[in-house]
């Protein structure tokens, strides 16, 4: 397996949400008590609605042939999928919102994932975008974000930043897409959810 699709399948969208939450734990001074102590049930809470239940309905349209592959490469059949995706997400978020209801950042963060996908799903009505850097630009905005507030986090975006460019770097090379739906999916996951973080 080249190298380059070894980092697509590492880096996949599917794991942003998960990855970003694991690091806003680790990087926010205070999450609140009812965050700490249901920290489990969050985690198995974002293990099924963001990557487990979203994998199991794509299997499903691949079998009744509305997918082709799990890849989607054809971005006309993603809008599904997304959206599907988008509806497990927002279960999510209602099955934990009374634990981080407190936490303002946890909350806009889970929240602008969810936006992230509605958007992804609209352009790829009529444009092919890279959902693994919307995936990358959200994680990098969420830290960008922390870091705006409470600080110490700039070895942590310099790092997440490097592997979005390395990620980005192999999406072209596997000539999944170009160099316009690298940059936008990139700018568009780090707008909402730094955006989101900073002002609401």
């Amino acid at each position: 397996m080249r190298f380059s699709k070894i980092i697509s399948v590492i880096l996949h969208p599917i794991f942003m949400p998960i990855i970003a939450f694991s690091l806003s734990i680790k990087s926010l001074p205070s999450i609140g008590l009812s965050v700490i102590t249901n920290l489990g049930f969050i985690y198995l809470v974002l293990l099924l609605s963001t990557i487990i239940m979203p994998l199991m309905s794509i299997f499903f349209l691949i079998q009744k042939n509305m997918v082709a592959s799990l890849e989607m490469n054809n971005y006309k059949e993603r809008f599904v999928p997304l959206i599907i995706t988008a509806i497990w997400m927002c279960y999510g978020y209602y099955k934990v919102y009374e634990i981080i209801v407190f936490s303002t950042v946890l909350k806009i963060e889970f929240l602008c994932a969810i936006i992230i996908i509605f958007i992804a799903a609209f352009i790829s009505k009529f444009w092919k975008i890279s959902l693994h850097m919307l995936g990358a630009g959200g994680v990098v905005g969420v830290l960008f974000g922390i870091n705006i507030l409470y600080g110490g986090l700039l070895q942590a975006i310099i790092i997440s930043l490097l592997l979005a460019g390395i990620l980005g770097t192999a999406r072209i090379n596997e000539k999944a897409h170009n160099h316009k739906q690298v940059y936008a999916g990139f700018l568009i996951g780090f707008l909402v959810e730094s955006a989101g973080i900073l002002f609401f």
